[in-house]
């Protein structure tokens, strides 16, 4: 993050995820998962917010994507840190059996490959991590102390 550039302390649904979810904007950083593996994750991990919508998935060549279920990730603060999970279906159609079938997909995005650089007051013996993203700003702080 250069001195110019201001910190953030999240990126917003509206402004910066809507285009995405709308199926507007093609998928940033886009990593498909083993379905299996992304379920996992979701089932055991998550605790972010949940929202329908579009998902352009890269290489995909219709007008607004295939429709998907967004799976957003926040910070500690509760804050959105620009990534997350898409679930979404395809119909795939099969020749040699002369039928189709929806098939499921599951990836990660996110808007920016964050980059954590710590604050000078950091005390990580005491569980205090303060810092932010060195590309976007975003206040990236843990305290996972007492």
């Amino acid at each position: 993050m250069g001195d110019g550039q201001s910190k953030r302390s999240c990126y917003s649904l509206e402004d910066d995820l809507r285009p995405i979810i709308d199926g507007k904007a093609e998928l940033p950083n886009f990593k498909e998962v083993p379905l299996e593996e992304g379920v996992a994750r979701l089932h055991f991990y998550y605790g972010g917010s949940i929202h329908k919508g579009h998902a352009r998935v890269p290489g995909d060549t219709s007008a607004h994507g295939e429709w998907a279920m967004y799976f957003l990730n926040n910070t500690q603060a509760g804050n959105l840190d620009g990534s997350g999970y898409v679930a979404w279906s395809k119909w795939e159609y099969d020749p040699a059996k002369n039928n189709g079938r929806s098939v499921g997909h599951m990836a990660t995005f996110a808007i920016c490959q964050h980059e954590k650089k710590e604050s000078p007051d950091a005390r990580p013996m005491r569980g205090w991590h303060p810092g932010f993203c060195t590309k976007c700003g975003l206040d990236m702080t843990v305290d996972s102390g007492d």
